[in-house]
């Protein structure tokens, strides 16, 4: 039987973020949580079987100044045809907040 987390997470939409500062992450996570989403941060790699237990994946955003062209062939494979990417120029707790806002709410 599931728990009262897990059946949160199963109905709460996910804002994966690949690249940025590992030291935001807590920044990132407070970022979507404001807009009711949970965060999934990926640095270097992304693990196998994230796409199964992220849940509804409802935006993925890419800054792009920190990601290998291998992390950036990972991101294809995570995605679906509803899910929407976004490009950030910049690692920012602003730029992520704007792309969250115009496109996961």
């Amino acid at each position: 039987m599931a728990t009262k987390q897990e059946k949160k997470e199963a109905n709460e939409s996910t804002v994966v973020v690949v690249g940025g500062h590992g030291g935001m992450s807590s920044r990132y996570r407070e970022v979507a949580q404001r807009f009711g989403c949970s965060l999934r941060h990926f640095e270097q790699r992304i693990p196998p079987g994230v796409r199964h237990g992220a849940g509804k994946i409802a935006l993925v955003v890419v800054m792009v100044g920190m990601v290998s062209h291998a992390l950036r062939d990972q991101i294809k494979e995570l995605v679906t045809d509803d899910t929407k990417v976004v490009y950030l120029r910049t690692a920012s707790v602003s730029a992520l907040r704007a792309a969250v806002e115009q496109n996961a709410s």
